[in-house]
């Protein structure tokens, strides 16, 4: 389970994996058998935790952690089923979809193929009862979690989602199945995103057309249901602490024992404000997907393709969005810093008059510090020398034009014949 939560007024979602099925194998009729069975107790989260590009906030599920084993000294600390359980992920409204259908999940199952060949199925009894069987299903787990993991951590979506592998399945079967489960979700939510925001994609058809409408307009063509239902509900979260007041402890103690509550706890309340939040129960990837695709449209957030790296990104409407912010694999700056600076080389390469000014300006600037140019004068000539640049790059003048004018700025030299 995931419980995702939308916040409108910065367009982010914050997503907390439960932790409610890490401690499952470890209930008092299976403790002896779980911990028997662990085969890698000095497992490392940190390698997952690392791919993961957006903060992960895993202070709740630290201290959960803490207090379980302090009450239950007989059970060996173990590493989580999946690392981000009990985790808080915040990102931008839409970055987990963006990151999910670009991910490279080809290059990682080809490596998953390769390291197939040094697992054999565990040969594992029949399972009596139910406790067999969650055991059973346990150890596979543990056993094959690299595999699933290298897979499953290629986007922080898939992450959050990763499969359930079988008492008695295939392991090759079952991982080439999962594979194409997400090149299939990844085909499904480009052509999506294509097809409700890409506004060259049949402009003559839906350019007059809101991504909502597109929306539900594919999912007619698609013999798609025309609702989408999700799992909601409504939480309260502690807000802004509140300015200090005076207590009537006689008046909350008294409130405290009619109401069956610690005197604490309505002090908590009191002092904190409490604001009602919706969130979401997603039970699956495909089911997570489609919820913050359909808050996109929701919260009509302009969507736009990068024009460096052809990926989606989100922007506000105040200004020209042509890159993304992304820093990509194997980069150390942003789409738009890089394009930025391809863009002003591009620019000095066919400028011919930019040259031509740093030629004399330097010359110039040179005569400044041995006082041949007086600091005034070469500041009014800087002035002009940048109106006939920009003068010449517009085509008003020809180059060589330009070039004599510098040259009759300071004529205490004669200018050398080519």
């Amino acid at each position: 389970m995931v419980y995702v939560t939308y916040h409108s007024g910065n367009n982010s979602t914050e997503l907390m994996k439960s932790n409610d099925d890490e401690f499952v194998t470890l209930c008092i009729n299976a403790r002896e058998q779980a911990c028997s069975l662990q085969e890698h107790k000095n497992d490392d989260n940190s390698e997952w935790l690392e791919s993961i590009r957006f903060p992960v906030d895993s202070t709740e599920i630290e201290e959960f952690e803490k207090l379980f084993y302090q009450h239950n000294p007989d059970i060996e600390p173990q590493p989580k089923n999946n690392p981000l359980s009990g985790s808080k992920v915040t990102l931008p409204l839409g970055e987990v979809l963006f990151e999910f259908v670009y991910a490279d999940f080809d290059s990682l199952y080809k490596e998953v193929k390769v390291s197939l060949r040094m697992y054999e199925d565990i040969d594992l009894p029949n399972a009596d009862n139910e406790v067999l069987e969650m055991i059973n299903r346990y150890r596979i787990y543990r056993n094959y979690k690299w595999l699933i993991n290298h897979l499953a951590f290629g986007s922080t979506a898939s992450a959050l989602f990763p499969p359930a592998i079988m008492q008695y399945a295939d392991l090759a079967a079952a991982m080439l199945d999962y594979y194409k489960y997400l090149i299939m979700l990844q085909k499904e939510y480009r052509d999506i995103l294509e097809f409700c925001f890409e506004s060259k994609y049949y402009s003559e058809v839906l350019s007059d057309m809101t991504p909502s409408a597109r929306y539900y307009l594919y999912r007619k063509i698609n013999k798609m249901p025309p609702f989408v239902e999700f799992n909601e509900e409504q939480r309260l979260i502690m807000g802004d602490k509140k300015s200090p007041a005076d207590y009537d402890f006689s008046a909350f103690a008294d409130f405290a024992q009619e109401h069956d509550i610690d005197a604490a706890t309505l002090i908590y309340f009191h002092n904190y404000n409490h604001n009602p939040v919706i969130r979401y129960r997603c039970e699956s990837l495909h089911e997570f997907l489609e919820l913050e695709l359909n808050k996109l449209i929701e919260y009509n957030v302009n969507l736009k393709c990068c024009e460096r790296c052809g990926q989606w990104f989100t922007y506000k409407g105040n200004y020209d969005a042509r890159y993304c912010n992304r820093i990509h694999l194997g980069e150390l700056r942003s789409c738009r810093d890089l394009a930025a600076e391809e863009n002003y080389k591009k620019k000095m390469a066919e400028n011919k008059a930019i040259p031509i000014y740093r030629k004399y300006y330097r010359r110039y600037s040179a005569r400044v510090k041995v006082n041949q140019i007086k600091k005034n004068d070469f500041k009014k000539w800087k002035y002009e020398a940048l109106v006939k640049r920009d003068e010449c790059s517009a085509g008003n003048i020809t180059t060589e034009e330009y070039i004599d004018w510098l040259e009759g700025c300071f004529p205490n030299r004669k200018r050398k014949e080519k």
